[in-house]
């Protein structure tokens, strides 16, 4: 099943290339853009996702508002111990600032993320003492970054950008809010990433 996901990722990428490489993209392309077609694809190395994630990205809402379908991976030594996660990454861009072709942006968001192994649960079994331990199936993971821009002079990938993110999760953010032992100088985390623009 997850091999078909990345292979579905991968073919709506391949696919959104093919169909936008017939010209280049105007204003006016933009609008006739069909739903399904993604903006962009990311690649994004740690936060929260995974160790290595995979998106296609969707701009809604007058480009200030990013919706991202990913999923994530983390390194592991054997299959049965490999957590996959699936995530909805909101990201807002605060403000745009232009300098010459280059556009830097402030951002923020949300991250829904579902994760999935033989040890990750929405309701734990009854073996689990009760209310003893956060659900770890479902996670919203906070974040804060910035966002570097820059077009690129090619019919098919129209621009490139980097970003930056720190971020945390619900879990961590509770367990340093309701007790000492988890410090708020250890709930962070850096993530870095780039986006291709189709």
């Amino acid at each position: 099943m997850i091999q078909r996901f990345i292979y579905t990722i991968i073919a709506v990428i391949l696919l959104s290339t093919s169909v936008l490489a017939n010209g280049s993209m105007t204003e006016q392309d933009s609008v006739k853009r069909k739903w399904y077609v993604p903006r962009s694809a990311k690649i994004q190395y740690a936060g929260n996702i995974g160790f290595m994630a995979i998106g296609a990205t969707y701009y809604i809402v007058d480009n200030w508002y990013q919706v991202s379908l990913m999923y994530g991976i983390t390194s592991s030594h054997s299959e049965t111990d490999r957590l996959n996660t699936l995530a909805l990454k909101n990201t807002f861009l605060i403000k745009k600032f232009h300098y010459k072709n280059i556009t830097f942006s402030p951002t923020a968001g949300l991250s829904v993320n579902l994760a999935s192994t033989h040890n990750t649960y929405r309701k734990f079994p009854d073996h689990f003492p009760d209310q003893y331990y956060f659900q770890n199936k479902i996670h919203f993971a906070p974040f804060v970054g910035g966002m570097i821009y820059y077009p690129l002079p090619n019919k098919t990938i129209k621009g490139i950008d980097f970003y930056a993110e720190v971020g945390t999760m619900d879990n961590y953010l509770l367990e340093a809010i309701r007790t000492d032992y988890v410090k708020y100088s250890d709930i962070w985390n850096l993530s870095l990433g780039v986006s291709l623009y189709f």
